[in-house]
């Protein structure tokens, strides 16, 4: 369910420091669902090098990758709004 706050990984704890991770989570699923591997790839992750919020890109980006071709399922990604995404 959106409004909840996830990292494709279980949290020990939640609360404002996790808001921009969990958003980068959701932004590399919203990113590599727009189109092909080859049309959104990884490496165009926006966030600087060393960064949490590059490494939970990068979790949202690969989460979206291993569902394609199917519909990636929001019941594993409760914090973003992803139904109905299809990552080609």
């Amino acid at each position: 369910m959106a409004g909840k706050i996830c990292i494709g990984d279980p949290m020990n704890n939640a609360g404002a420091g996790r808001l921009a991770q969990s958003k980068a989570f959701c932004e590399g699923i919203h990113y590599r669902a727009g189109g092909t591997a080859l049309e959104r790839p990884a490496a165009n992750n926006p966030h600087p090098i060393g960064q949490i919020d590059r490494v939970n890109w990068n979790r949202g980006w690969t989460f979206a990758n291993n569902a394609s071709p199917s519909a990636v399922d929001p019941d594993l990604a409760p914090c973003c709004a992803a139904s109905g995404l299809v990552p080609a």
